[in-house]
């Protein structure tokens, strides 16, 4: 059985009263950026990315000025904590928001620099991460078997516009086992129907998962819950 990763589910479904608390100190997209770059100067990198999040959170649709640096400080926090592969996946955020500024250029050359590519992309083993919007992302563990083969955990998350206060507004699990040649792969054994095909196809450190929406193909989660999307790998191993 795969150990769900702390950092994703005690933040969500344990911290939301610190994270209220916390969100009187920075009700504005000033106030957290503030907070967390005294947290950051003090060498406090949990709580800087803590109130970096908060920052992204309240950024204004359209916005793309307050979004980009918001990530910025995101990606730079994460480094400086040594989670380069954290920083990686906030990097995507930015990248597939088009944002092309000074800082995060200069962000991009120092992820791909700190990043340890091969390590990551040799093995399907680890950790992989679908962003989710709201600063929440959705995980998917890759362990092996003990037989040559790998298992999969996915624990997917749909945010809803008050997640800091209420949580996510739904979210699932499904484990099953894969097989395939660690490129392309299939998941079996997950008490979906037989027409619920789940299937991924992992690219360096990318990993797309394409689901068959139907009747009870779904059912491993709240309304609106999906494995689908595209990941991106941020550890070569599965973290207790």
């Amino acid at each position: 059985m795969l150990i769900r990763s702390k950092s994703l589910f005690l933040p969500l479904l344990l911290g939301f009263v610190g994270a209220v608390q916390a969100a009187e100190e920075c009700a504005t997209v000033v106030q957290c950026n503030q907070i967390g770059t005294e947290a950051y100067q003090d060498g406090r990198f949990e709580q800087a990315i803590e109130a970096f999040e908060r920052q992204l959170r309240r950024v204004d649709d359209g916005d793309t000025a307050q979004l980009e640096l918001a990530l910025n400080n995101l990606i730079l926090a994460n480094l400086r904590a040594g989670d380069a592969g954290m920083a990686r996946a906030w990097l995507g955020v930015a990248l597939d928001n088009h944002l092309n500024g000074s800082s995060t250029r200069l962000h991009l050359r120092k992820v791909s620099e700190a990043l340890d590519y091969p390590a990551l992309s040799t093995y399907p083993v680890g950790r992989y991460l679908r962003y989710s919007g709201q600063a929440v992302w959705s995980e998917l563990l890759i362990s092996e078997d003990g037989n040559g083969g790998y298992l999969a955990s996915f624990a997917p998350v749909r945010v809803g516009a008050r997640v800091e206060q209420y949580g996510p507004a739904a979210i699932g699990e499904l484990d099953g086992k894969l097989v395939g040649d660690g490129v392309q792969m299939r998941l079996e054994d997950a008490g979906l129907g037989r027409d619920c095909a789940v299937q991924l196809l992992r690219e360096g450190i990318e990993l797309r998962v394409q689901e068959v929406y139907g009747d009870g193909c779904q059912d491993y989660g709240g309304m609106g819950i999906s494995v689908d999307g595209r990941y991106i790998k941020v550890d070569a191993q599965v973290r207790p």
